[in-house]
């Protein structure tokens, strides 16, 4: 008996020291992958990112977001997964030790200690074998399109199915063993006490059925750890992490500027995984493959090949089939192009995946690269970043990619590359001239900068404001409102040029910088101070880009400035409108940079008017498609976005539908237009209601 003892704990420490060994052999080469990305500060307000990361990711509020439908129900299992398993720990260490030292137990804890010891363990494994029930009836009744249906996540359940079957029936066991010292608290083991006792269990399992059940749980446990670094469930190692390290600037894009001047430099944007952050590439290990991304993003609910979720996963399988070879190489070496695999798939390798996308629209493709196609969908909105529970950072990686396909390789759709030339020409996407940027002013007695230089306020019109027909009406009514509230504002006119957002999140860094230090220039020169503008694009680029090349400015959306002008009492709507308005919330005013509150109410100062909202709206809106340059780009894929989220507005029949962006007004709009009811349903910018009302 005593050998049979001997060769036992052998046996369990060689088991513990090969499955602990492969683990941190695992780990530690992860960590070495991502450490082969650029260098990048996430490691300021330590206090704020320790409560950040307790908060989200032990507390798991992060998976609460939106806590609605699926997603609270998730929430819930996932909790219950969590916690069991962090409680649960403590009895597996205790069955590992008890292993190593045969007779080992807590019960040195004392018997109160260990009466709630054994409470804990027995209430989460129950609690666990609950989440599991509801995690099969998930993926094979429910079966929600966002999911991975591969099978590293059955293997899972099934394992944690193993893992619980096993330790309930120790526990049970235990509980009618007199030798045991569960057997003296089996009150305190609620479910195993019940099942005891309904059950009339009178004598424990047989030692040597036992000992195989107790080794079969053993070898599942460490089976499942060394598991963890090659599935979905790698994500336990990286999502706590990855929340310490989350973006805590306001700045939802952060882009990292391109030094054009350095010497030596030939290829401008990523084409390789290590020329991402280390910060992008740890997206990939905390991905939870929840797939929230992929379900709120417009392009891929209209039908288009872009899963968010895709492009993180694709950049850590490239990642980890790149990362062995360049860890071998030697100091200043580099790896030749036909040994990598290629991070950049062609075109071809895109139209393959948009037939598989037709065929079979729930289909989800991991793959180690990522097409031009899936590139040029994103529209920036930003809605797969702001769910995402473990705070991934999509668009930067898109961005940056864009650039090295516009910069390095000048591979650009078509219709992009036009309008490149029309803004390097004119200064903006149309391509008409700078001397007929002020002609939509006309008869308004409105000065420019050079005229007024000491104005309280520049009225930056944007290049759809100058030159959109549409939008120029918008520019109008609100000069109107700025009037009737006797602010004394300027205008650069000539002198104002595109702000560049546009052109940086279609990847021309190099154009964008040009716009924005000519326009930081002319602002500096003019010591502007204060900027008020009704485009949340242009809002965005000045208040978050510009002061990265010495642009610091108060920057204020004009849903801001009318609500402060109605607060303050400077004007005052007081003509009835009469109508039901719904808003649509702008990505980049609302996701971007939080802005919900004010232009709501604005409208609501208008009387007699009815909000409505629609089912999406604040934070969880859908996008108009036009951000991300894809303003000037057709949609060849699937249901255009625009039409989506007109038929989302109509379908509340509204009177009016009301905007904040010139390229929200431009697509709702056209969808307007497209449905035949722009007779009985109007869309307004929130200057025209207020200028009306007036």
């Amino acid at each position: 008996m005593d050998t049979l003892r001997v060769v036992n704990t052998v046996l369990v420490a060689l088991a513990i020291v090969i499955a602990f060994g492969y683990f941190f052999y695992k780990a530690i080469t992860l960590a070495r992958f991502v450490l082969l990305g650029k260098p990048e500060n996430r490691f300021d307000h330590i206090g704020t990112r320790v409560w950040r990361m307790v908060r989200n990711a032990i507390f798991q509020l992060a998976n609460f977001k939106r806590p609605k439908g699926d997603i609270l129900y998730a929430a819930v299992m996932h909790f219950m997964i969590f916690w069991g398993f962090l409680i649960l720990l403590a009895g597996e260490i205790e069955i590992l030790a008890g292993g190593l030292v045969p007779g080992f137990t807590f019960q040195f804890l004392g018997h109160p200690l260990y009466n709630v010891f054994l409470f804990s363990q027995d209430l989460m494994t129950t609690v666990v074998i609950l989440a599991m029930i509801m995690s099969f009836s998930r993926r094979f009744i429910e079966r929600p399109a966002k999911l991975n249906y591969h099978f590293g996540s059955y293997l899972i359940l099934v394992l944690i199915v193993g893992l619980m079957t096993t330790l309930f029936a120790m526990n049970v066991s235990n509980g009618v063993n007199p030798e045991e010292p569960a057997h003296h608290a089996v009150d305190w083991m609620l479910f195993a006490g019940a099942y005891i006792k309904f059950f009339h269990v009178a004598h424990p399992i047989p030692h040597d059925v036992y000992q195989a059940i107790w080794w079969a749980h053993v070898l599942m446990l460490l089976f499942f750890l060394d598991f963890i670094p090659n599935s979905k469930h790698l994500h336990l190692l990286g999502a706590i992490p990855n929340n310490f390290f989350v973006n805590l600037t306001d700045k939802t894009m952060q882009l990292q500027p391109i030094n054009f001047e350095a010497e030596g430099v030939e290829i401008f944007g990523v084409s390789k995984f290590e020329e991402l952050t280390w910060k992008e590439l740890m997206d990939g290990l905390a991905c939870t493959e929840c797939g929230r991304c992929t379900a709120d993003c417009p392009a891929w609910n209209t039908g288009k090949i872009l899963s968010p979720r895709e492009i993180i996963l694709n950049i850590k399988e490239n990642m980890k089939a790149n990362g062995p070879k360049l860890l071998k190489l030697k100091k200043d070496e580099k790896l030749p192009d036909d040994q990598r695999v290629a991070l950049m798939a062609d075109e071809a390798e895109g139209e393959k995946r948009m037939a598989s996308r037709k065929e079979d629209p729930m289909a989800h493709e991991t793959s180690t690269s990522i097409s031009p196609q899936e590139l040029w969908a994103c529209t920036t909105c930003g809605a797969c970043q702001q769910i995402c529970p473990v705070y991934n950072e999509h668009i930067r990686g898109i961005v940056d990619m864009r650039r090295y396909l516009v910069m390095t390789e000048s591979k650009m759709p078509q219709e992009l590359s036009a309008t490149f030339r029309n803004n390097d020409t004119n200064g903006n996407p149309w391509g008409l001239g700078s001397d007929a940027r002020l002609d939509w002013a006309e008869g308004l007695g409105i000065k420019t900068m050079a005229e007024q230089p000491d104005a309280e306020i520049l009225y930056w019109v944007g290049c759809a404001g100058a030159y959109d027909d549409r939008n120029k009406k918008i520019a109008i009514a609100f000069v109107k409102v700025m009037q009737a509230a006797g602010v004394r504002f300027a205008v650069l006119g000539p002198e104002e040029t595109c702000c560049g957002d546009w052109v940086r999140r279609a990847g021309n860094e190099y154009a964008y910088q040009a716009l924005a230090k000519q326009n930081i220039e002319t602002l500096n020169r003019y010591k502007v101070k204060m900027i008020v503008t009704a485009c949340p694009h242009g809002y965005y680029t000045i208040k978050h880009d510009y002061p990265e090349f010495g642009g610091n400015y108060e920057v204020l959306h004009h849903s801001q400035f009318i609500h402060q002008l109605i607060q303050e009492g400077r004007i005052k709507p007081t003509k009835p409108l009469g109508k039901t308005v719904t808003y649509h919330d702008s990505c980049y005013l609302g996701r971007h940079n939080g802005i919900y509150a004010e232009p709501r109410s604005v409208v609501r100062a208008v009387p007699q008017v009815k909000m409505v909202e629609m089912k999406r709206s604040f934070d969880n809106s859908f996008c108009c498609g036009a951000g991300g340059a894809r303003m000037w780009l057709e949609e060849k894929e699937g249901d255009r976005i625009n039409r989506v989220r007109t038929a989302e507005a109509l379908s509340l029949n509204p009177d009016v539908i009301a905007t904040a962006c010139p390229f929200c007004m431009t697509m709702i709009d056209d969808g307007v237009k497209d449905r035949g009811v722009e007779d009985n349903v109007k869309v307004l910018d929130i200057a025209e209601v207020v200028q009306r009302a007036l």
